[in-house]
């Protein structure tokens, strides 16, 4: 009579086998689907079919779902991510890929994009702005003037164009070029007198402050480094003429950070050294986040990305940010220059409603005689209507008295 172990031993590999497949099913079951940390959409779960060809097209939907959904696959796709990127310095996604010289870079900003297309679209080479851009310009300097400013556009060089040495080869010619896309709109014959003194893109400044990462971190995508406080200066110079005797440089601080493209790819955690103005040491009171505007608590697509200064040491007036994701990396920098300063990212105000808006614009555009108005959007957002489809129903809709509130 054969012992119960002899069948065991016999079949052990295959005993393992099932228990390791049946792992993550019995995971499935018990902890139900992964949380989605892939910066995808996960395969919905299939229907019942009501249909010959609904049938016919089950198998395929089954099948799908079971990949995206199966027991443990979180931990999977990050060990799987993490592996790759640490054997071959190589990302899960097109969006993100590794230039020269430790740098990281975002390389497109969808998955559903050509590769590269981040990079190639801000460097040099045959590459225009997004159409009607130049007519959109001068209608944004027209309408807001009406509204009783005068606004100034700052156009951030991003990394590609700054840190072109670290791109890969192939594309370091076209991003050490000195014509972009956003030179392109500059050079454009009909844009207007008022678009074209009120727009700054210091390309070469940029260039000329940017040491190994004082202005992109090599992991960022965003720029954050001490070349910000330069950067701040030189454009309120070159908008405002010469400043007032500023106080003291912002004493700063230096803090490891995280990527902020981290979220692109689960299981390769990245950092960088972060240099940030020390608020507290300057005693400028700071707040960061959508507590900063509670007047705009009730919304349905209340602004998340702002940022608000009080400086007592400064001049006793306001500068107002509206911005890209760019604007509240530097604004901190700008408080060394005015009393109050208030960032706002135009990231939602396209979803929002017309009521909403005009709250909005009633508090920004306020107090125009004591209000300098600084649009600060990098060169991607510029010209490729980020800055469009944030700012037009804004300024479009706003009645000319509104300065006079």
């Amino acid at each position: 009579m054969r012992r119960p172990y002899a069948f065991l031993r016999a079949h052990a590999a295959k005993l393992g086998l099932l228990a390791v497949l049946s792992w993550p099913l019995a995971a499935t079951f018990y902890a139900g689907a992964a949380q989605n940390t892939e910066n995808r959409h996960l395969a919905p779960a299939p229907a019942l079919p009501s249909s010959w060809s609904a049938f016919l097209a089950l198998p395929a939907q089954t099948d799908a779902w079971i990949n995206d959904h199966f027991g443990m696959r979180a931990a999977l796709v990050a060990l799987n991510n993490h592996l790759r990127f640490a054997a071959f310095r190589e990302f899960p996604s097109i969006q993100m890929a590794a230039g020269r010289n430790g740098r990281l870079f975002l390389a497109a900003h969808g998955t559903n994009v050509e590769p590269y297309s981040a990079a190639t679209a801000v460097c040099g080479g045959k590459v225009s702005a997004s159409p009607g851009t130049t007519a959109y310009f001068n209608q944004l300097f027209a309408d807001v003037a009406r509204m009783g400013f005068q606004p100034k556009l700052l156009i951030v060089p991003s990394a590609p164009v700054v840190y072109s040495g670290d791109m890969p080869a192939w594309l370091t010619p076209r991003c050490a070029a000195s014509q972009t896309a956003v030179t392109g709109v500059l050079n454009d014959p009909a844009l207007s007198p008022a678009a074209r003194a009120g727009i700054f893109y210091p390309l070469e400044e940029a260039r000329r402050l940017a040491g190994s990462e004082d202005m992109f971190p090599k992991t960022w995508f965003h720029w954050a480094g001490p070349a910000l406080g330069e950067m701040a200066r030189l454009s309120l110079e070159h908008f405002w003429g010469p400043l007032p005797t500023p106080g003291a440089p912002l004493p700063t601080k230096s803090t490891w950070m995280l990527s902020d493209v981290n979220f692109l790819f689960p299981g390769v955690e990245l950092s960088s050294l972060i240099v940030q103005p020390d608020l507290d040491a300057a005693h400028i009171a700071a707040c960061y986040g959508p507590q900063c505007f509670p007047e705009f608590a009730a919304m349905q697509a209340a602004p998340q990305d702002v940022s608000r200064f009080h400086n007592p040491a400064a001049p006793p007036r306001r500068l107002l940010i509206i911005s890209d994701s760019f604007g509240s990396k530097v604004s901190a920098w700008y408080a060394r220059y005015y009393g109050e300063v208030e960032q706002v990212a135009t990231n939602s105000f396209e979803h929002m409603s017309d009521a909403d808006l005009a709250l909005v614009r009633q508090r920004l555009f306020r107090d125009a005689p004591h209000t300098d108005l600084l649009l600060l959007y990098h060169d991607g957002g510029a010209v490729y209507n980020t800055l469009k489809f944030g700012m037009q129903r804004l300024h479009q809709q706003a009645p000319a008295v509104l300065a006079q509130h």
